[in-house]
């Protein structure tokens, strides 16, 4: 581990996970000493013709517990299981990226998710104080921009006390050497693609969430719910795009496609400047699977974790594929963009 990498796991200790459970544990010592002052039950919910949802008096105080520290834990163990450190004395461990963008995103994110169910408790539960009847609790949708203000605020500040990490120039191999051909031959190199078993599993849960809210939100507000149910149905569409994709090397340049037809990449071998075989982590790196966008600045669909086919444009930008055999389909590419 480099110190650079040491720095901003620390940071991310700091950041991600000791300040936000302190803010929550110092807002739960005040809401706690305030509970004996609060009606039981007490106001949960604010609509726009006042308080609308009741609860136990101890509702904020174990929203703030439950979901809030739930939430910085949770992106704590994602970061930690996503970024582990090779263990001494393994053999020939697999090359897995130390830290990255998704890491210190998720600190920040962490940090500004307690900064909002913080301030959200203690303004719930102070709006309740010294009342016999929960329904006289003052209406609290004048602190909603605050609440948006605190957590984006955090959430950037959070961003900024982390270090950034480049990555690692081994990690990213060297330059695919040209398959030897002669002049009459030319060489096609293809794969299929699916999308790793963990994010079916991710993926697929997202969109029965989304769902099963729909249909839950019906019962309620229908507006809402059709809204949920439209959303729901556009990221279906996306997932069922992201699944499986075919792969093509050739003299023409490679060419990347979902089985349903979209997206599709093509890059021509005449804007290929360098091609390599690398290793990619989908979360660590892109933050998910499907077609994803890097924080480093690159693009790529990357399916699941190991080989990848990686491709410098000579426009400057970088796609990356995670494919078997990768280093076959770069020797490939590196042959198609070889000007001799």
């Amino acid at each position: 581990m480099t110190p650079e990498i040491r720095r901003a796991r620390t940071a991310f200790w700091w950041v991600g996970v000791v300040l936000p459970l302190a803010l929550i544990a110092l807002a739960s010592i005040v809401v706690l000493s305030w509970l004996p002052d609060v009606p039981d039950p007490a106001a949960t919910h604010w609509g726009l013709d006042g308080v609308d949802g009741y609860g136990p008096s101890w509702t904020p105080l174990a929203l703030l517990i439950g979901l809030g520290g739930g939430t910085v834990l949770l992106f704590a163990l994602i970061a930690l299981l996503s970024h582990r450190l090779p263990q001494q004395g393994a053999a020939a461990p697999i090359a897995q990226p130390q830290w990255s963008a998704t890491a210190r995103l998720l600190g920040a994110m962490s940090l500004g998710t307690a900064g909002l169910m913080t301030v959200l408790a203690i303004v719930t539960t102070a709006a309740q104080r010294g009342l016999a009847d929960a329904a006289d609790a003052a209406d609290i949708t004048p602190w909603i921009p605050v609440l948006l203000v605190v957590m984006i605020g955090l959430a950037v500040a959070g961003w900024f006390l982390q270090p950034a990490v480049s990555r690692s120039p081994e990690s990213s191999g060297d330059a695919a050497t040209p398959l030897p051909l002669a002049d009459h031959e030319r060489a096609v190199w293809m794969k299929t693609v699916t999308v790793a078993r963990v994010g079916q599993v991710v993926l697929g849960t997202a969109v029965f969430l989304m769902i099963a809210m729909s249909v839950l939100l019906f019962a309620q507000d229908v507006v809402a719910a059709w809204i949920v149910a439209a959303v729901a149905l556009i990221v279906a569409v996306l997932v069922s795009t992201s699944l499986t994709f075919r792969v093509r090397a050739s003299a023409a340049g490679l060419r990347v496609r979902s089985v349903m037809g979209w997206p599709r990449i093509d890059i021509p071998s005449a804007e290929i400047a360098s091609v390599r075989a690398v290793r990619v982590d989908p979360f660590a790196e892109f933050g998910g699977w499907g077609y994803r966008f890097g924080m480093d600045g690159r693009r790529g669909v990357v399916l699941r974790t190991g080989d990848a086919l990686e491709v410098a444009r000579t426009n400057g930008r970088v796609f990356v594929v995670t494919v078997d055999d990768a280093a076959t389909a770069a020797s490939v590419l590196a042959a198609s963009a070889d000007p001799r």
